[in-house]
Parts: C-alpha cells; structure tokens; sequence
C-alpha cells in the first residue's frame, strides 16, 4: 500500500476518510484523540455533536463499526455514544472509566508536609489530579503546606480554579440535568429513580434519559444495593450546594 503525501491526498471528505480506514486497515496506527467532549453541544444531553463537528460522529461510527488493526483511543470528560457498545466479544470497544487515584506518589513534590494525612487528602477529593493540585497550591500558600491542619477544619473546599471548572460544566448540562444535579446536591446519601421521579414530577424517559447522561458526564454514581440508587459526586456537590443553591 502507498503512504499517503500531499500529492495523493483527496479534497472530497469521504474519499479522505476511506483513504484513512485503508491505512488503519492495512498499518498498525495509534491515533489518540484528547478533549473530545469539545465536539459535544452545551445544553444538551451529552454526546449531542455541535453542527461543524458531524463529520467526527460519522468518523468514529464508521471505526467502530470496520474490522482494522489499529488503536484509537478517545480521551474526553463526556463519553461518546458511538464508542459504547453492549457486546465487547463482537466489537473490540472497550470504555474504560478512569476511578480516582489512591496512591500518594500523586502529591509528591507538591511540597506538602504530613505525608500521613496525604491518603485522607486524596480521598476527600476523590483522587482527582486536577482538584488535587488546585488543592495543593491552596494549602501550600494558606496553611503553609500543612494538611493535617487544612484536614482539621473538615472541610471541602472548592478553590477558585475547581469553581471556574464547575461553572463552565454546569452550565453545558441540559436543563433536565440542572434539575436533577440541584435535586440530588440537597442530599448526602444516593437517592433512588422512583424519588427524583416524585419530587421532579418528570416523566420516565426524561428521568432516564437525564441520569444516564449525567453518568455519561462521570457525575453521577450508580451504586446497587437493595435497589439502585443514585449519588452525584461529592466535590461537585459541594460546588453545586455553594454556588448554585444560593
């Protein structure tokens, strides 16, 4: 097969993107994608592609679909419909959920003392590097880098940048989303579907539709036991019950 130079490139888009699949097929590639929850529309159910960006919906389709060799791997806060897939032995897409660290190697060389108290640190904002340096800069210029005395307060803090964050997250969920992240941020224990039916008065498929985009988004938690219930993410409700309740 030839490689592909600027001589050999087609102009019409699906003659690129069959040229593209050839290669895949025919090469072993990597193609790593970042950020791709930029694709998806703000105020809407996630995964919804913004008009300029359907070519990407029919792209990552047509790879899900087409028996290749290589690797794409899809990096985004929101996940892609196109990537789920019920039968993993018939379609090799694999959707891999990244939990919270718990290993303490994370807050090295952030210049914080009391080591010990470094896993509660961890724990409380649910292994997330992101909210976990935002943290770190805090405590280190606050607390002069002590956290068991930041721990001793008991509790959360929402820093600016986490708060910055949040505000643009809220802000792209769906109004059916809004209503069920306020609804569940009043409470410190999950929550089951037939209670957010009753106290949202909305109907089945909104409310099934809303708490499985909202899982799509990672903020909400499925936990079995009895029944299914329901829990959105304890730093994201801080936020929520601080900044949105108000």
């Amino acid at each position: 097969m030839k490689v592909c130079n600027k001589q050999n490139i087609p102009e019409n888009l699906d003659e690129k993107l069959k040229q593209l699949l050839d290669i895949l097929m025919y090469k072993k590639c990597l193609i790593i994608f970042d950020d791709v929850h930029n694709v998806f529309i703000d105020g809407q159910l996630a995964g919804e592609y913004k008009s300029e960006y359907q070519d990407y919906q029919n792209f990552f389709t047509t790879l899900a679909e087409v028996e290749h060799q290589s690797h794409v791997i899809l990096i985004s806060q929101e996940q892609c419909a196109e990537m789920q897939c019920l039968d993993e032995e018939l379609y090799p897409i694999k959707s891999l959920e990244l939990s919270g660290l718990d290993d303490v190697e994370i807050l090295k060389g952030t210049g914080l003392k009391n080591e010990d108290s470094w896993l509660k640190l961890i724990n409380l904002y649910e292994g997330n590097p992101v909210y976990l340096k935002s943290i770190a800069i805090s405590i280190k210029k606050i607390f002069d880098g002590d956290v068991a005395e930041f721990l001793a307060d008991n509790s959360l803090i929402i820093t600016k940048n986490m708060q910055d964050n949040f505000n643009q997250l809220f802000n792209k969920l769906s109004p059916i989303e809004q209503q069920l992240v306020l609804e569940l941020s009043k409470f410190n224990q999950p929550v089951s579907r037939e209670y957010l039916r009753q106290s949202l008065d909305l109907s089945s498929m909104d409310l099934i539709n809303g708490l499985q985009s909202l899982q799509q988004r990672y903020l909400v938690t499925k936990i079995k036991e009895d029944k299914i219930l329901f829990k959105l993410s304890s730093v994201f409700q801080e936020y929520v019950k601080n900044c949105c309740l108000n």
